[in-house]
């Protein structure tokens, strides 16, 4: 059984403060680390769905949870966030903001359940309307158009999967053969920084209902390569919440049903193993954590109970701390979830102890972060300075240059010699 060994609360009634209008800080989908106390956070679509969300932007949110348990008071504090955007125009379709210089990107445009760093600082995005692979730069602006995902049927044709939000879909081209809001729920980046696994959510027309795919990107080609391996759902009707790396072949994947609150039976975390997968293609899995039975020794929820439930309906963030310790947290459905009623849900990030140590990559985790190995923040005022630091030192060089060869030339034409200074005409 897990341990809870840290807590932390954003209220619901959160708020950016600017740009105006406000739009709240919520619907977390995904985490990766900022620095070793603070982390990215992915905000979803917004509301709920491409209809109710065309005035909540999409971003990025740099959060620092002072965990209680962790010599912290339980609060969280809202650092800053990037916007994501589509300025030069990659996007084929129209968006809400289509005639503006920015084209910042909103919940009605694309709906963000997934992301992570490549090694250049660049970053990818999992979306469910297309389902679509989105790359931005470090500022959140599109470098290329959404990279939609194939099929790979065994005819070799080029159809892709499309959900019924996807613009031809939308348009009457074509029809779906995925599920609304089933698509890029998960994704990860491996160890060496060469691929992306990106999972599915839903089952695709044609697979069998518990089995989603896991597509393997690559980096450098900057396409789908295939299969990776197949997920098999405890039940048909589960679906999975977010994925992490903890190895080149070894990842942690959430799965939870769509139940909350005392209802809520079925709130696991899995290891999952892509170097090992039966004849059909279905990737080894072993449970990890059970998030509805959890220790709580210290009580760091406060709610007069030594056992700890995670019930929330949406369960979108996990993410490797070290070899002993997790990371998660929830996305909370803007003022519709009831995983603790009768207030709507608010956003609970949990450190927890594992039973059992994770073989974790030395290029994975909090370790990284000191040996440089993930490197997720430009550091604009080292560079500032060394580049300051340099025009001083070229300066003091080009005058002791001036100085030298001024006195050279002195000593040669005996300006400076006291025998010339005392000798007459």
């Amino acid at each position: 059984m897990a341990e809870l060994q840290g807590f932390a609360l954003l209220p619901t009634d959160t708020f950016t403060d600017k740009p105006l209008p406000k739009q709240p800080v919520q619907g977390f989908s995904g985490v990766q680390f900022a620095e070793k106390n603070s982390f990215w956070f992915l905000s979803d679509n917004g509301f709920g769905s491409k209809t109710n969300s065309s005035n909540y932007l999409l971003r990025l949110y740099r959060l620092q949870p002072e965990f209680r348990g962790a010599n912290g008071d339980g609060s969280v504090k809202v650092q800053e966030f990037i916007s994501l955007s589509d300025p030069d125009k990659k996007i084929p379709f129209a968006i809400v903001n289509e005639g503006t210089k920015e084209r910042l990107l909103t919940g009605a445009d694309f709906d963000p359940e997934s992301f992570v760093f490549a090694a250049d600082g660049t970053i990818w995005v999992g979306d469910e309307f297309g389902p679509y692979l989105l790359h931005f730069d470090r500022t959140g602006k599109l470098l290329s158009a959404p990279i939609a995902t194939p099929s790979f049927a065994k005819n070799g044709s080029s159809e892709i999967i499309r959900s019924p939000d996807h613009p031809d879909v939308l348009a009457g081209k074509t029809t779906s053969n995925l599920e609304r809001s089933r698509g890029y729920e998960g994704l990860a980046i491996n160890p060496s920084k060469t691929k992306l696994y990106a999972f599915l959510e839903g089952a695709v027309t044609g697979d069998r209902s518990d089995t989603l795919r896991i597509n393997e990107f690559d980096l450098a080609a900057k396409k789908f390569t295939g299969i990776a391996g197949l997920y098999r759902l405890e039940a048909a009707g589960n679906a999975i919440g977010d994925v992490a790396v903890i190895n080149e072949n070894e990842y942690l994947v959430i799965e939870r049903d769509t139940k909350q609150g005392n209802e809520a039976e079925f709130k696991k975390i899995f290891q999952i193993n892509l170097a090992q997968k039966d004849n059909d293609g279905y990737v080894a899995k072993n449970e990890v954590v059970d998030l509805l039975n959890i220790r709580d020794p210290q009580d760091l929820n406060r709610d007069g109970s030594t056992s700890f439930r995670f019930p929330f309906v949406t369960i979108e963030n996990v993410l490797v701390i070290n070899k002993n310790t997790i990371l998660v947290a929830n996305d909370n459905n803007f003022r519709s979830g009831t995983g603790r009623p009768p207030e709507p849900d608010q956003n609970e990030f949990l450190l927890l102890k594992l039973d059992q140590p994770l073989n974790v990559d030395p290029r994975v985790g909090v370790g990284a972060i000191h040996t440089g190995v993930i490197k997720t923040e430009v550091n604009y005022f080292f560079i500032s300075v060394t580049f300051l630091v340099a025009i001083i030192l070229w300066q003091i060089f080009k005058m002791w240059r001036w100085r030298s060869r001024n006195k050279a030339k002195h000593s040669f034409t005996g300006e400076d010699s006291p025998h010339n200074k005392n000798s007459k005409t």
